[in-house]
């Protein structure tokens, strides 16, 4: 690992994502900003499903098999590979699930039902346990229009009733994305390869602003954090795999 890498992999990681920081400081508000029945509501809502329970594996299997195909093989390579890959994950997701208990942000859907009659306060509403809270969403929602908040879209807010701060998403999305990118950089791989793995991750970030469940501090965060942690993992599955060649 050089620190002309880690540059490299930060720059496309994190820059795209402050952008959207700047946006939201010249009032620009993300949700909702898309026609939630175009294509491209689709589409963010497909990358937000690449990082769900079902899409992590999928993603972490494609992403897995890129950067280990023609990797010299040693004893005990992949069980070192998926451990270091495993460890990242796992202290990202405790860190999110402390940082979300400690901070209590309200989520930008919350706010905006409550903007719009349909919730009486976020406060009283996150008072509650998450299986209240999903049945008062699943209520407020009946009385919104099919035709302004579509039915996929309230099936996902019902299925994310936990605070806002950090994005769990963006956090995975992040650790994967730095996990691989700098494996990538340290086999050589051209920039290209690991604008792929960085572009989907930064992709997965807007996706959760546009579609009302994260704020741009929560994926600005999320980023710094995942890339900290898929660091270290990276780092210290470089470290094992020299080991394991000597």
């Amino acid at each position: 690992m050089t620190l002309r890498l880690l540059i490299v992999v930060s720059l496309l990681l994190i820059f795209p994502v402050a952008l959207a920081s700047l946006a939201w400081h010249w009032q620009w508000y993300w949700f909702p900003l898309l026609d939630l029945h175009e294509p491209p509501a689709l589409l963010a809502y497909g990358l937000t499903l690449t990082v769900g329970k079902l899409g992590i594996g999928l993603t972490l299997l494609a992403l897995s098999m890129l950067i280990l195909h023609r990797w010299r093989r040693q004893p005990g390579q992949l069980l070192v590979f998926f451990f270091c890959l495993f460890a990242a994950l796992g202290g990202a997701f405790v860190t999110k699930t402390v940082a979300k208990a400690y901070f209590k942000e309200p989520r930008p859907y919350v706010l905006w039902l409550v903007q719009q009659g349909k919730l009486a306060d976020s406060t009283s509403f996150y008072a509650n346990t998450e299986t209240v809270r999903e049945a008062q969403l699943a209520q407020s929602l009946v009385k919104v229009n099919d035709a302004q908040i579509p039915g996929w879209l309230k099936h996902h807010w019902q299925e994310e009733v936990n605070y806002s701060f950090p994005s769990g998403h963006s956090i995975a999305a992040m650790t994967i994305a730095g996990f691989f990118c700098l494996l990538l950089g340290y086999r050589r791989q051209p920039v290209w390869h690991m604008a792929a793995p960085a572009g989907w991750a930064v992709a997965v970030c807007y996706s959760r602003l546009l579609l009302g469940l994260n704020w741009p501090a929560d994926i600005l965060a999320s980023s710094v954090l995942g890339l900290l942690f898929g660091g270290a993992g990276a780092w210290g599955f470089v470290v094992l795999d020299r080991r394991l060649a000597d």
